[in-house]
């Protein structure tokens, strides 16, 4: 597993001329690249390596491979994109902002410094990286042995560091299943256990920021580049606002679901078969279940819990006991005509993902509700073989 960490860093004149020097490296081997028609990165390493070092002589071979690397990148992402039509083929491409990607042979960790390597043992640049707790955790890691890092990238404002982690996901005896909605994420575990988390504010925001845009394409319909700075400004205050809701959530789903196999539904090609009222489309095209999914997904790995991705067809209108089509006598719950099961529609679903997986334990006789108590927005508690679902707390 792969987690790549951003920290902010304090920058100085020879991190400055650094990257500017890559620049030019990477420069470099691109124009060697388009002279003598070569596309692999073993030839195009080979052939410019004297004359990289002639140029160079300062800087540590390592240096030759990333420029290279980059460049060949650069340059079939350019010629695809010239057979596409999409690119001028007499305009070969060039780097122009300042970024570079060292080998794990460059760079290390000390007291709290990313050491760069620029000859070899004999000049190195001490980066002091600005971090908290989060980033904290994992350099304390790698300290103890138990990470190792990657190609660290570093630009004029971030260093991204990969930490690399070898985890044994071995598929548990018990699994929970998860139902991303709109609104909520319900959850259901193997043993009956039954969790959901709230996530209405990020429908909220998602809603209020499109109401701000739609007011500065109003204001500044006149003003371009007033109205693009202003559209980006917003672009980035919605990210980060529904991106903290996402992680904050993520991380207690993946809390709960420790030691157990994840289940997540496959919602691949989802949004192409939205085909609804125009706000309608907007509202299930901003629904962030992808994101949610892939932060489940990464940080339960790099604890260990394994995930699996199911076809959720029918999973929520079909009955989990004796597989009849159900019936909604109100918003949001489901009754089974043959069997008489009735639950929450996500509840349902979660179940079905279960018995899909081939869970046991899954009720054997209709569900049943108390004439008296209440559960969130006032439905009533259900009982799943006499265990009452909501007795362990809906988590929000």
């Amino acid at each position: 597993m792969v987690v790549g960490v951003r920290f902010a860093y304090e920058t100085s004149p020879e991190i400055t001329e650094l990257l500017r020097t890559f620049r030019d490296m990477v420069n470099y081997c691109i124009e060697q690249a388009l002279r003598y028609g070569v596309t692999s990165f073993m030839r195009l390493r080979k052939l410019i390596y004297e004359d990289f070092k002639a140029r160079w002589p300062d800087y540590h071979s390592h240096y030759c491979s990333s420029a290279v690397r980059i460049a060949c990148s650069m340059l079939k992402s350019w010629r695809k994109r010239v057979r596409r039509g999409q690119a001028d083929p007499d305009k070969p491409p060039r780097m122009r902002k300042l970024f570079i990607r060292f080998s794990p042979f460059l760079t290390k960790l000390v007291d709290g410094k990313l050491r760069i390597s620029v000859r070899p043992r004999r000049q190195f640049i001490y980066v002091k990286l600005i971090y908290g707790s989060y980033q904290a955790k994992f350099i304390e890691a790698w300290h103890r042995g138990e990470v190792k890092m990657g190609e660290v990238v570093m630009n004029e404002r971030w260093v991204v560091i990969p930490f690399i982690k070898y985890v044994d996901l071995e598929e548990p005896s018990e699994a929970i299943a998860i139902d991303v909605n709109e609104g909520n994420i319900t959850a259901v575990d193997s043993q009956g256990n039954c969790y959901r988390w709230d996530i209405s504010e990020a429908k909220r925001i998602r809603h209020a920021y499109f109401e701000l845009r739609r007011e500065a394409q109003e204001k500044w319909h006149n003003k371009p580049r007033v109205l693009k700075r202003v559209m980006a400004k917003l672009g980035r205050r919605e990210r980060a606002r529904i991106e903290a809701i996402l992680h904050r959530v993520s991380k207690q789903i993946v809390e709960v679901a420790k030691g157990k196999l994840i289940i997540l539904e496959n919602l691949k090609g989802i949004r192409k078969r939205i085909k609804y009222g125009r706000k309608m489309n907007r509202r299930l095209h901003s629904w962030p279940f992808r994101k949610l999914q892939s932060m489940i997904e990464y940080k339960a790995k790099w604890l260990g819990t394994p995930v699996r991705y199911i076809d959720p067809r029918g999973t929520s209108t079909r009955c989990p006991i004796c597989g009849e089509r159900l019936e909604n006598p109100e918003w949001h719950r489901v009754r089974c005509p043959r069997c008489v099961y009735e639950a929450d529609r996500d509840v349902i679903a979660c179940l079905n993902l279960l018995k899909m997986w081939g869970a046991g334990g899954l009720p054997t006789r209709p569900l049943m509700t108390l004439p008296d108590g209440g559960s969130e927005r006032g439905k009533k508690p259900t009982l799943i073989n006499g265990v009452n679902l909501d007795s362990f707390g809906w988590l929000k």
